[in-house]
């Protein structure tokens, strides 16, 4: 039995439909339903170990519907998880409740291990880019898959946005300031982030990663550019329900209540107006989808 379960609860994103499940549907993709976006479910390409990128590059991308499952699944099977280890708090030498809570816990992992599966491409690509500085490729590779799967761990997928813009921007964020902590250590003059960009080449060999990347260059303008729009409350909600304070964490809507010293009701109200003015700078900034 791992002791060092015992020691915490077990962290997952909660969702109000997870006490009443049906477990079937959450541990199964429904039927007609594609769990990839770029190939058939039966097309996967068996991958021995994580040495040869541009095998890697072969890896499939999630479709939106797949996405949405592997996450939701992962997080119930951790939920399930909590519960166990919570009986096992009071029953610690229970073997069959120690083996229960670590299979839920090794299907847990192997259902985020294949998430962060396939978006290596994505950490592939802007390692590949950043690589061109005094970076070493595999050196950023190891520190982009970390960053991925805690990226995986703190997403929240009920809040309708696609995974790979939120992990473009943590993996891109990390790149910066370990870019600059190398070319600090080194003395070498450093460049800024969007300077590191628009020296190096988009990733136009797959288009998929493109994509990413422009949607993540249109919101971090948009994050920097939310001041025009949000007052300082409204700003405070939304860095702490997206994760965009320095340390990433994401908080709940109780977390910023107390916080702010509101009620939940209200923080939640001003997330939901907050939301609504930042679509209209969106579209303000980036017309020709607005029109689309």
């Amino acid at each position: 039995m791992n002791s060092t379960v015992l020691t915490g609860p077990v962290i997952y994103i909660s969702n109000d439909s997870f006490p009443q499940a049906d477990r079937d549907e959450m541990m199964y993709l429904p039927p007609g339903v594609s769990m990839y976006g770029d190939r058939e479910d039966d097309q996967m390409l068996e991958i021995d170990g994580i040495g040869d990128f541009d095998l890697l590059t072969d890896l499939p991308l999630l479709s939106p519907e797949g996405e949405a499952f592997l996450f939701r699944k992962m997080n119930f099977l951790r939920f399930e998880a909590e519960q166990v280890r919570a009986k096992l708090v009071d029953d610690p030498d229970n073997t069959k409740l120690g083996k229960q809570l670590n299979r839920l816990l090794e299907d847990a992992d192997a259902v985020r291990n294949h998430i962060a599966e396939c978006n290596l491409r994505l950490v592939i690509s802007i390692a590949r880019r950043f690589s061109n500085s005094s970076c070493d490729f595999d050196e950023l590779m190891s520190e982009g898959n970390e960053i991925l799967l805690k990226a995986i761990t703190k997403f929240d997928y009920s809040r309708g946005f696609r995974f790979s813009t939120y992990a473009t921007h943590s993996v891109q964020r990390h790149f910066y300031r370990f870019v600059r902590r190398l070319q600090r250590k080194n003395n070498l003059e450093f460049k800024t982030g969007s300077e590191l960009l628009s020296e190096l080449p988009m990733a136009e060999a797959d288009p998929e990663i493109g994509q990413w990347i422009r949607e993540e260059q249109r919101v971090t303008e948009l994050i920097a550019r939310m001041s025009e729009r949000l007052d300082e409350r409204e700003q405070t909600v939304i860095a702490g329900r997206f994760g965009l304070s320095e340390s990433g964490v994401v908080k709940t809507l109780r977390e910023l209540a107390a916080e702010l010293n509101l009620s939940k009701e209200r923080v939640r109200q001003l997330q939901l107006m907050a939301v609504d003015k930042l679509r209209d700078l969106f579209d303000e900034l980036n017309p020709e989808m607005a029109s689309a």
